[in-house]
């Protein structure tokens, strides 16, 4: 029986998987993005806390959850685009569980800003 190595990025395409409910192998098309940002000094806690901000943002939008994908999120485009607005989160959680919660067709609840606030270390 073969044994699969572990690497950093399968640990964060398992996250990935994890958090959006789908099953990405671990192909180079959908590693070769997860390598790159690691190798532009992203750390393991910044890549998962955009996987979470994409996650809440795309999942239940009808529109964009064909988007919630490795390749997507890790093109060397949108990544720094991602990581921003995980900094704009971090500094107005209110503000954007408004926006998830009207992009998600949800209702705000009160705990919907004490989840970001928990999610982001607040």
């Amino acid at each position: 029986m073969k044994t699969e190595t572990i690497t950093p990025e399968i640990e964060i395409l398992n996250y990935f998987n994890e958090m959006t409910g789908h099953r990405h192998r671990p192909t180079k098309s959908n590693l070769s993005g997860i390598k790159r940002v690691l190798k532009d000094g992203y750390s393991p806690e910044e890549i998962q806390e955009v996987i979470q901000a994409k996650t809440l943002d795309w999942k239940n939008n009808e529109d964009m959850s064909k988007h919630l994908n490795p390749v997507t999120i890790f093109r060397e485009k949108n990544f720094d685009k991602y990581i921003n607005q995980v900094i704009e989160i971090k500094n107005n959680p209110k503000k954007y569980a408004k926006h998830f919660a009207k992009l998600n067709k949800t209702r705000t609840s009160a705990n919907n800003t004490d989840d970001l606030a928990a999610m982001y270390g607040e």
